[in-house]
């Protein structure tokens, strides 16, 4: 009883805070950098779990050094740069015939999002897309994670943007 009395009190304290916190938002542009800065910390920490899971599977899958960059090695088992690479490319073509399977859309661009969506896009496809960059950078093809990063980012941006109801204008700028 007095637990569920708690949560019914820090839920309305929480409610409240969030009122105060958009109505900020609205009034005032101003109050779009401490947000901003919120978002660009929680994407960066992303990016850099992201850029991290990347060398570990560099590291498990071929064998190098956990210090050394796969493109900067000076030898690499053929086996391994033969089979990698093969076993990421079927992994992503399951993870493709599975959306098409599911009829579940494409992933919608950060750009794109931004130009015709007002900023809204789903933090689904951008873990999606996020995720097969890395399946194909860990497995060695020669693909860069940004891509993956601005996906993961855009995507937390928007996400928060639309818990803060910001308009749209604001949410485009964020």
């Amino acid at each position: 009883m007095v637990l569920a009395i708690r949560h019914i009190v820090l839920r309305r304290a929480t409610n409240k805070l969030l009122v105060r916190v958009r109505a900020l938002l609205r009034r005032n542009e101003f109050y779009l950098i401490p947000l901003a800065l919120l978002i660009g910390l929680m994407a960066g920490a992303i990016v850099t779990l992201m850029s991290e899971v990347a060398q570990i599977a560099h590291v498990l899958i071929y064998g190098i050094p956990i210090d050394v960059r796969l493109s900067a090695h000076d030898h690499i088992n053929p086996w391994a740069a033969l089979s990698a690479p093969a076993v990421g490319g079927l992994a992503l073509g399951i993870m493709e015939w599975s959306r098409r399977r599911l009829k579940i859309s494409s992933a919608v661009d950060p750009i794109e999002a931004n130009a015709l969506r007002g900023g809204h896009l789903s933090l689904r496809d951008s873990v999606v897309v996020s995720s097969q960059t890395l399946i194909s950078n860990g497995c060695g093809a020669s693909v860069g994670l940004e891509a993956g990063y601005t996906q993961i980012g855009s995507g937390v941006a928007s996400l928060l943007g639309q818990f803060l109801n910001l308009r749209r204008t604001d949410l485009r700028l964020i």
